[in-house]
């Protein structure tokens, strides 16, 4: 179940999940942010809860698009599960990558771990 975010529940949220979280930041009207929709059903599925997937609309939340500093969208964001953004990204990019961003908060890995293991080194 992909969570929908807001101002009023993030912060409860964000301090009692005990999962890595990828949030996708949007507005309604952003074809990008539509496009990434079944990739984000899609994640749900592979991580099976153990990756909380969610979403922000941007419009309606400006403290969280504050806190975030958001500029433009979509707007990807992964936090493991001690609470320190591991990934972020913007624009809509090849499916994998946001697999890559959530593995790296899932599995807690920094971004040279991430280059060694992508590469075989």
């Amino acid at each position: 179940m992909i969570v929908e975010l807001n101002d009023k529940n993030y912060p409860e949220f964000i301090s009692q999940t005990d999962k890595a979280v990828f949030i996708e930041f949007y507005t309604p009207m952003c074809g990008a942010c539509q496009q990434l929709e079944p990739i984000l059903d899609q994640m749900d599925l592979h991580y099976k809860g153990d990756v909380v997937i969610s979403k922000c609309d941007v419009t309606i939340n400006p403290r969280l698009a504050k806190k975030y500093r958001i500029q433009s969208v979509p707007f990807c964001v992964a936090i493991n599960r001690e609470k320190k953004i591991k990934d972020v990204e913007m624009g809509l990019l090849d499916p994998m990558r946001y697999f890559e961003m959530a593995d790296k908060a899932f599995y807690n890995y920094s971004w040279w771990e991430s280059i060694k293991k992508k590469f075989g080194l």
